[in-house]
């Protein structure tokens, strides 16, 4: 298994990546029906280090294409988000007449429910039709920080292939090893990892601040591509869960693999990461989330706030930046915001600390508290 790794400042530079790596034509077949699947969350733009950039999409296609495959584009954004709004937000709203790629919004087109044999938290699972009658998925995600995951990579973005809010009852069964589950059956034959502007903070992989890393790292390995994606971020990739656990589970390995290109130390950099990424590890059954429910308040007087063995911190407004859209109200796996005149509130008792409110919010008004 091999990880290629160049330098880019521009979409084109994918193509060295992939020659690296013997060309398209190792991954793509005369015929084969190919979807490149971004990662386009949230209405920001590719300079924000939240999206893929476009023209790096754009060149995997040509690519693509010219190794005889039949291409589609397509992502489902963060659940209340509209497709259509985010596509043309992020610069995706024109794709096709710019490249001659069709760009399908997953949330509304079709979608079948599947079981997930061995699955850890999800046995079965909404999936959106065009990933499960493609014959090569290209998973084209951004490098960049979570605020729940640690980092948000090839393994994190196939989260998008589940159409609106079916998305959300991962994190209320668990993030890392439901991530994890959705991989071993939705396969990603080639990983492209834009890395021309990553993210890095707390508030990412929404509302973080944008790194310009200026690489591009490909390989046909997800584990692998986001070990080495790791690396590049200054972080140990065994201290993020859904990637131990992939390793755990036979999807690749996290050392041991052969690096072209680049020297992964020259390109290096250490990124801001969540302030408290020990938390992120936690995976929370319905039972522990329930107990935590009722017992939050005594462990939080017994330990202090959010200390108690990694017990959840409670989601924090910055109502100076609220702007009263509701958003964060319609994200909520549990129903545990609600609209008070212009302010939302949070219910701690039924707060679960998934973070899909602050990851959603275009303001970035929410965060740990």
């Amino acid at each position: 298994m091999t990880v290629a790794l160049v330098r880019a400042e521009k979409g084109a530079d994918v193509a060295e990546a992939i020659k690296l790596l013997g060309g398209m034509g190792q991954f793509v077949k005369t015929g084969e029906k190919v979807l490149v699947k971004p990662n386009i969350c949230a209405a920001r733009s590719s300079e924000t280090g939240a999206v893929t950039d476009p023209e790096v999409v754009a060149e995997i296609c040509r690519l693509a294409a010219k190794a005889g495959g039949e291409v589609q584009v397509g992502d489902s954004p963060i659940h209340p988000f509209r497709s259509r709004r985010v596509f043309q937000k992020a610069g995706y709203g024109d794709f096709e007449a710019r490249y001659g790629f069709p760009m399908l919004d997953l949330d509304s087109s079709g979608a079948v429910e599947i079981r997930i044999p061995g699955a850890v938290v999800i046995p079965k699972e909404v999936i959106a039709k065009p990933v499960l009658e493609c014959d090569c998925l290209i998973n084209v995600p951004v490098i960049k920080t979570h605020l729940q995951t640690i980092v948000s990579l090839g393994l994190k973005n196939i989260k998008g292939v589940v159409p609106t809010k079916n998305k959300l009852l991962i994190h209320m069964k668990g993030l890392d090893a439901g991530i994890v589950d959705l991989n071993t059956v939705v396969s990603s034959r080639l990983i492209v990892a834009d890395g021309i502007i990553g993210m890095e903070g707390e508030l990412a992989p929404t509302n973080g601040s944008p790194v310009r890393l200026g690489v591009i790292v490909a390989g046909d390995n997800i584990v692998e591509v986001d070990a080495a994606c790791a690396h590049l971020m200054g972080l140990d990739p065994r201290r993020v869960a859904h990637l131990r656990l992939a390793e755990e589970r036979g999807l690749g390995r996290l050392t041991g693999y052969q690096i072209l290109g680049e020297d992964i130390n020259s390109l290096k950099r250490n990124f801001k990461l969540p302030s408290h990424p020990d938390l992120n590890k936690i995976m929370l059954s319905g039972l522990v989330m329930r107990f935590y429910g009722h017992a939050r308040r005594p462990i939080d007087r017994l330990f202090g706030r959010g200390l108690s063995h990694g017990a959840p911190a409670i989601v924090g407004v910055d109502e100076k930046k609220c702007d009263a859209c509701a958003v964060c109200e319609k994200a909520c796996p549990v129903e545990a915001i609600r609209m008070e005149g212009k302010v939302p509130r949070i219910d701690d008792d039924l707060c679960i600390a998934c973070f899909c409110c602050a990851e959603a919010c275009p303001q970035g008004a929410l965060s740990r508290a």
